[in-house]
């Protein structure tokens, strides 16, 4: 279980070269654990159903046994309070709330992705105007027009 850190997510401008080297391995630690932990929530998943249906099966027997008429909703009553039961699906609520956490850690690595890609195009822009590749008069008009397409772009994709 990895903690998910606010400060890997936020993309600080003084910083880009080290965002851009971090984070392809930052996005490759979230979305491995998310990959990970979206196994672990369905083999709980799994495990619930199976004993669910064992612990049924257990129920309806010693009924049986008893000479006790149970109705479906007393097996259901039975079933939910069942200690096994109710630890099973407090392992699915925290496994189910890690994920979140998790999905939404790789989803704002997407944007994080997106905001570098055009901070660098900004950055890249502002380059070349100041390297005197446009009339040192209308700078300010090439770099808003530069800004627009950049964001433009992000966008779309």
């Amino acid at each position: 279980m990895i903690e998910v850190r606010p400060e890997h997510l936020t993309l600080d401008k003084a910083h880009l070269e080290q965002a851009i080297f971090n984070q392809a391995s930052w996005f490759d630690l979230y979305a491995t654990e998310c990959s990970k932990q979206q196994s672990k929530v369905d083999r709980l998943k799994n495990r619930l159903e199976y004993r669910s249906a064992q612990l049924k099966i257990e129920i309806r027997k010693n009924a049986d046994v008893a000479k006790i008429k149970m109705t479906q909703d007393q097996v259901d009553c039975a079933l939910i309070v069942e200690p096994e039961i109710v630890q099973i699906k407090e392992e699915l609520l925290d496994a189910e709330e890690y994920l979140g956490q998790l999905k939404a850690a790789v989803e704002a690595m997407r944007h994080k992705r997106d905001s570098i890609d055009n901070e660098v195009k900004l950055v890249t822009a502002k380059w070349s105007l100041t390297d005197g590749d446009c009339d040192p008069d209308k700078k300010f008009e090439a770099q808003q027009a530069a800004v627009d397409r950049s964001i433009q772009e992000s966008m779309r994709g």
